[in-house]
């Protein structure tokens, strides 16, 4: 039988940390739990806690003490007193070893058939053998302190995620401020203009740390928190001697002093985008493992949540904004376990959303004044654009001279119908790249290179140019009303008929187009008629 009571066997010295200064020991103490001594204050039944060893031992086939306690993630004198609770229940045995078995010895257990026949049961009801999970009343009051201990983004790293962006100064400010208050926010203006960017670099570079555990348990079922996809682990602490009897020092990890089923992380930052559901705001039960994964928000817990391209979830924007703008004015959140109980957890998130709908049109006034900051950003002025382009160019070894970049600011600001943004600059430079490399060219921004991109990009052209139908030929640019069309040159000389057939039967050989990239695609389109 299990002593609820038991700190660790007679035999083992009673161990004192040591610290390499006063400070660190509150460093650590500051953040992380202090390890339980006793499984009382584990605050998980001596059977829970046996049947979770079992589990792990079954999976591990023949395990040392340390790899269970690593994995159960508790005190090693602790794991000592179950495995000699189970050995003598009969349910583990020792195979190889020392004198004693812990953690300084190689022993190793296996279970017996007994512990087999137990340990098959308990993976019946849940599959979960990791570590011990820390009960819902110690999570409320560990993450309740962190919320208590209010952060704020620092001016530099701001600062930081919005260089990286060509932008407005003045929008920037606004955005500046609007992070820097630490509340709510909403970024909303055409697509494709660095919303998501800006938003993007600066939950990636959160400062600061807090810690997580492993997972909860609340009402007998298990709920998974860590999430090595989304949190981003410290470095474990370094090695530190603790003093024994006198003439024996033992190493152990720092970390054996505090509780293990704690995680320090970097402060997490999550982005979600139109994958998001009205199941995804619950609890997710895998009826495989027979445990809980936590949703979005709870793994974003003491960081920012995202919501990209707000608006387009397949959960409509009352309800979302219904669901967490509530539970961050309560401070609270409260989820349902499938078994019918509901469970109250904090809900300390900073909550960041990016559209480029108007905000009127995604829910009523109610709603929106919970959101305190609202920003635009609009489209890109010239001057702005084409600092985007060259700097795309210098990136992907595109030549540009700045007069070929004005008379591509007049067609994309005249001709065409798309607002000048960054992903606009980015996807027609790399078009035209890619087509010089097809042709086996240099890369060379001109007017009649980007009015080809913007052909492939789009699918229409921009005006004064027509994309070729099938069977007939290519149009040759329309003279811009705005600009009278400059006399012919007595030099130049007439285009004349051809006497190749199979050129003269093609639509496209009837008169060739004045820009040299668009009578190229018409070429290529000749030659693919030709062929068939």
């Amino acid at each position: 039988m299990i002593d609820s009571q038991a700190s660790a066997p007679t035999g083992n010295p009673v161990l004192t940390p040591q610290f390499n200064s006063p400070a660190e020991a509150r460093d650590e103490s500051a953040i992380l739990p202090q390890a339980p001594r006793t499984i009382d204050q584990i605050g998980l039944s001596p059977t829970f806690l046996m049947e979770l060893a079992l589990k792990v031992i079954h999976y591990a086939d023949t395990p040392s003490a340390e790899h269970v306690a690593r994995v159960m993630a508790l005190p090693s004198k602790i794991v000592e007193s179950l495995l000699d609770s189970m050995k003598s229940d009969r349910l583990c045995e020792i195979v190889g070893g020392g004198s004693t078995y812990d953690l300084t010895t190689n022993y190793r257990f296996r279970l017996t058939d007994k512990g087999e026949s137990r340990a098959e049961q308990a993976l019946d009801r849940c599959r979960y053998a990791g570590a011990a999970p820390v009960t819902i009343a110690q999570y409320q009051r560990v993450v309740g302190k962190q919320s208590k201990e209010p952060w704020l983004p620092t001016a530099a790293a701001i600062e930081d995620a919005l260089s990286r962006l060509i932008i407005d100064d003045g929008v920037a400010d606004l955005i500046a401020k609007a992070l820097r208050s630490g509340r709510c926010a909403m970024v909303f203006g055409p697509s494709g203009n660095g919303k998501t960017h800006v938003l993007a670099e600066y939950i990636h570079n959160l400062e600061g740390e807090i810690v997580v555990p492993h997972s909860i348990y609340a009402y007998g079922q298990i709920i998974r928190i860590l999430d090595r996809t989304v949190h981003v682990q410290k470095e474990p602490e370094p090695t530190a001697m603790e003093t024994a009897d006198p003439g024996m020092r033992r190493a152990t990890a720092k970390e054996e002093l505090y509780d293990r089923r704690w995680v320090r992380i970097q402060r997490p930052g999550l982005i979600v985008g139109g994958e998001l559901t009205s199941e995804s705001l619950e609890l997710g039960y895998d009826p495989v493992t027979k445990f809980y994964q936590a949703p979005k928000h709870l793994k974003a817990q003491g960081g920012v949540l995202l919501v990209d391209d707000f608006g387009r979830q397949k959960v409509g924007p009352a309800e979302l904004l219904n669901r967490w703008i509530m539970a961050l004015e309560r401070g609270t959140d409260n989820l349902l376990l499938r078994t019918g109980e509901s469970i109250e957890v904090p809900f300390d998130i900073r909550l960041l959303f990016s559209t480029n709908l108007n905000p009127s049109d995604l829910a009523d006034g109610a709603f929106l004044r919970r959101i305190p900051y609202k920003i635009q950003m609009p489209a890109l002025a010239p001057e702005q654009f084409k600092a985007v382009v060259r700097q795309v160019c210098g990136n992907g070894s595109v030549a540009v001279d700045e007069r070929d970049l004005d008379a591509v600011i007049n067609l994309l600001g005249e001709r065409c119908s798309n607002p000048l943004s960054g992903s606009l600059a980015r996807d027609l430079v790399s078009i035209v790249a890619d087509n010089a490399r097809l042709d086996d060219k240099e890369a060379v921004l001109t007017e009649g290179a980007v009015a080809l991109a913007y052909l492939q990009f789009t699918g229409s052209a921009p005006d004064g140019y027509e994309m070729p139908a099938p069977g007939a030929r290519a149009q040759a640019p329309r003279p811009n009303p705005a600009q009278p069309e400059p006399a012919a040159s007595v030099s130049e000389p007439k285009p004349q008929a051809t006497t190749d057939p199979a050129a003269a039967e093609s639509p496209f050989s009837q008169e060739r187009p004045r820009d040299a990239s668009l009578a190229e695609l018409a070429s290529r389109l000749t030659s693919s008629e030709a062929s068939r």
